[in-house]
């Protein structure tokens, strides 16, 4: 054995020089030549062997570093994982990492992404979840940790394939895993049960270039990364500002419109009710506002009964200037439920005149042959009349604006999800 910074070890089963470089709580290093299983505490004496197997597909060696929040990490060991389940099967790669400050954490690479992971100390394991458990469960079931909710995410019962390297534990080839994920919003719980004992996890997904840098290789040997559920949502700009201003946006303009439609204009026609009967009637009124709208306003005293109206306006040159419709119906009454009613005794139609002066309007029923029908009918004029049509067009749109930033973030929540293995059942 060498001393110095890095040590090594010769293989007592084929002679190969292995380096040592997890410090003191090391229980196993696997040879990476002849795939001997030595006892790190006891003279590196041969507990059992693996034989030579194909190394996993990853670029991270052992003896490779990378600094994580603060803290530098040697990679000391390789896992190569795999699981099977109903003819499909998935494989990744798990690197344990050591820090003579931090102790022993692992660094995964699948499917592209890179995850770091470490044991959490201070779960209450009175909410320990189990796969059976998740099977009796009627809703995906959550946890709670650190102030943050984890919801159910997958459950995996994994493999050890490979092994090689250093390793504060003793793992055997073949040995499997239970392991229920549950995904919060930076970090997948994982409740990880073997034969041995239960453990909890904590996985938090790595920038990949930049730590495929910091290691010494090039990001594409990581090979293409699928989407990763904890991939973090990447907001427009300034969208939180975005999302604040279509909301008081959405409400100024509501209240605004609101506002401009309880507003009168000037009265200029206040014509008395006539009976139906005496329909058709021809009244004229004074226009001298041609900037806004004119409100055409029909009043009944309908009870149990509709009527369509027509209105037709000439202008001062005779001519047609608008013609309009409205059906006023109003029905009520009472049941078990009590007194109900539907419907209004009023209608109305706006235009905007294109000229000053004296306007005429006649007043008719739309079907001249409705003899049954009874009752009254007023009509009122206003001109100069408010209309919060733009502001209400501007109320839809922000809202809309707004409705699509909350979209934007809900559907990536969604998406988070995509890949769980939750089906639920009718």
């Amino acid at each position: 054995m060498s001393g110095g910074a890095l040590r090594s070890i010769n293989c007592t089963s084929c002679g190969a020089g292995l380096s040592v470089l997890g410090g003191g709580r090391v229980l196993t290093h696997v040879c990476g030549y002849c795939g001997a299983v030595l006892d790190a505490q006891d003279a590196y004496k041969v507990l059992d062997s693996i034989g030579k197997r194909n190394h996993p597909d990853s670029p991270v060696q052992i003896g490779m570093t990378l600094t994580y929040e603060g803290v530098d990490f040697t990679v000391i060991g390789t896992l190569g994982m795999v699981e099977r389940h109903r003819g499909s099967e998935w494989r990744w790669v798990e690197h344990q990492v050591f820090s003579p400050t931090h102790g022993y954490l692992w660094l995964n690479l699948e499917d592209g992404n890179l995850t770091f992971t470490r044991k959490v100390r201070d779960f209450d394991m009175r909410q320990w979840l189990s796969p059976a458990s998740v099977e009796r469960a009627e809703t995906p079931p959550t946890r709670s940790y650190g102030g943050q909710k984890f919801r159910y995410y997958e459950t995996t019962t994994a493999r050890i394939d490979f092994m090689e390297g250093e390793f504060n534990w003793i793992p055997k080839l073949g040995e499997t895993v239970k392991v229920v994920s549950l995904l919060g919003p930076d970090a997948m719980l994982e409740l990880v049960e073997s034969t041995r004992e239960r453990e909890v996890e904590l996985s938090r997904l790595l920038p990949r270039d930049a730590v495929a840098r910091q290691m010494g290789f090039d990001p594409a040997a990581l090979g293409p990364a699928r989407r990763h559920p904890l991939q973090a949502y990447v907001p427009l700009r300034e969208e939180a500002f975005l999302r604040k201003a279509a909301t008081y946006m959405t409400a100024a303009a509501a209240v605004l419109g609101l506002l401009f439609l309880m507003i009168p204009g000037r009265t200029v026609l206040d014509a008395p009710a006539v009976p139906l009967s005496d329909l058709p009637e021809s009244y004229t009124f004074e226009v001298s506002n041609t900037a806004q709208i004119t409100l055409v306003e029909f009043r009944t005293d309908f009870e149990n009964q509709w009527a369509a109206f027509a209105a037709e306006i000439l202008g001062p040159d005779g001519q047609p200037v608008v013609a309009g419709e409205r059906a006023v119906s109003y029905y009520s009454g009472r049941d078990s439920d009590g007194n109900w009613s539907e419907g209004s005794r009023r209608s109305n139609f706006r235009f905007r005149p294109n000229a000053t002066g004296l306007h005429r309007v006649r007043l008719e029923l739309s079907d001249p042959g409705a003899s049954n029908l009874i009752g009254t009918v007023a009509l009122r004029i206003q001109q100069g009349k408010p209309t919060g049509f733009w502001l209400f067009a501007l109320a839809v749109v922000s809202g809309l604006a707004g409705i699509a930033l909350v979209a934007r973030r809900a559907l990536h929540q969604k998406s988070r999800f995509a890949g769980s293995d939750w089906t639920s059942e009718d």
